[in-house]
């Protein structure tokens, strides 16, 4: 009897303890069960309070968009730059040399311009078999481009050069661009190109670009040289 006294004694001063296991027991002598304490709950937004949380997260997007967009832009920009700047302007025509190639060609010329070079361009057609040059004369073909550095290097002493030679052959000037025909049927495969022609269109020789006029007259006195061989 004294024992179950003791012990219940001892059962009511835990009790009375904060924190102690007997807590739970005490609950579960009630008749309950021990449970962990529920989780914090998450404070719930307000429908208005998300809606501004969705635009201020747009805001903070749009900047980022807004400079690739720009840097895009000024990308294709500065590309079209360097390609109208490269194209540069075309070289204009000059009213002597125009009327000494057609003088060497004996025919009405066109002239194409670009940035690197003039083209004097004979209108008549190459010699062939089918329709050899009545007078019997040879032809030089001059086969430049518009894109041809070297040919307008040549250009002050070319015609000038080739005009003192007009007693045996005519001198005409053809683009590789322009007259494709011409080019694909002597297989010009780079400018400049010089051919000499008998007169029927069948090639004797060639020879390419020349450094000044002394040297472009040897090699067409070496050309002529090589007709009457």
């Amino acid at each position: 009897m004294a024992k179950r006294k003791r012990a219940r004694s001892e059962r009511l001063r835990a009790r009375s303890e904060p924190g102690t296991p007997d807590d739970q027991s005490t609950a579960a002598d009630a008749g309950g069960e021990s449970r962990p304490p529920p989780p914090p709950q998450k404070p719930v937004e307000s429908k208005a309070k998300r809606l501004a949380n969705k635009r201020s997260k747009s805001r903070r997007g749009l900047p980022v968009a807004a400079i690739g967009w720009s840097v895009g832009g000024l990308a294709v920009l500065g590309l079209l730059f360097l390609v109208i700047t490269s194209q540069g302007a075309a070289i204009p025509a000059d009213a002597a040399t125009e009327q000494l190639a057609r003088a060497n060609a004996g025919t009405d010329i066109t002239v194409y311009s670009g940035v690197a070079h003039v083209v004097y361009q004979s209108d008549a057609p190459l010699p062939s078999t089918a329709a050899p040059r009545a007078d019997g004369r040879a032809t030089l073909v001059w086969f430049s481009a518009v894109w041809c550095e070297v040919c307008e290097r040549m250009e002050p002493f070319a015609h000038e050069t080739a005009s003192d030679y007009t007693d045996r052959l005519v001198f005409v000037e053809k683009s590789v661009d322009e007259d494709r025909s011409s080019t694909s049927r002597y297989g010009v495969g780079g400018t400049p190109t010089f051919i000499m022609l008998d007169a029927a269109g069948g090639e004797v020789t060639r020879f390419y670009g020349q450094r000044d006029a002394a040297s472009f007259a040897s090699a067409i006195d070496r050309a002529i040289e090589a007709l009457g061989s």
